[in-house]
């Protein structure tokens, strides 16, 4: 049987933009939900094209990576499975789907925002750190076609 090998390689393509309160982008971030693309040292290509907005994000059912502007160097890995488990237990122990990702990716900025979850939602000592969480106040979040 013809094994494929998954990739090792992507280009980054955003599902999801994040603007701040004057509607101005700060962060696109990729969504993969498929196994194909779980690999948590995937190297993302044409990350340059977004070299405007201060943060990258790339999320699969394993990983989520942030990267900064100008030269995309990757400030965070964060547990996927923590964030959907927190606000989902049941989610982390079947499969994940795009949409699932997606909808808990953006319920995770929100609550890192307003705190409608938790206090203390999960990594949000890191996101402090690595100067995100300020342009989340107020933000808003949009999936992309």
């Amino acid at each position: 049987m013809l094994q494929i090998p998954a990739p090792t390689i992507i280009d980054f393509v955003p599902a999801i933009i994040a603007k701040d309160k004057d509607d101005q982008p700060f962060l696109m971030i990729d969504v993969r939900f498929s196994a194909w693309y779980s690999s948590p040292d995937l190297k993302i290509l044409k990350m340059e094209k977004y070299q405007y907005l201060p943060f990258l994000m790339y999320a699969n059912s394993n990983v989520i990576r942030i990267f900064k502007s100008p030269n995309f160097e990757e400030i965070a890995r964060l547990d996927t499975k923590t964030i959907l488990g927190f606000y989902d237990p049941q989610s982390i122990e079947g499969i994940i789907y795009q949409s699932t990702l997606l909808t808990f990716i953006q319920s995770w900025l929100r609550d890192l925002d307003y705190h409608w979850k938790s206090e203390n939602p999960p990594y949000l000592e890191k996101i402090k750190e690595i100067g995100l969480y300020d342009f989340l106040i107020d933000a808003t979040t949009e999936e992309l076609e």
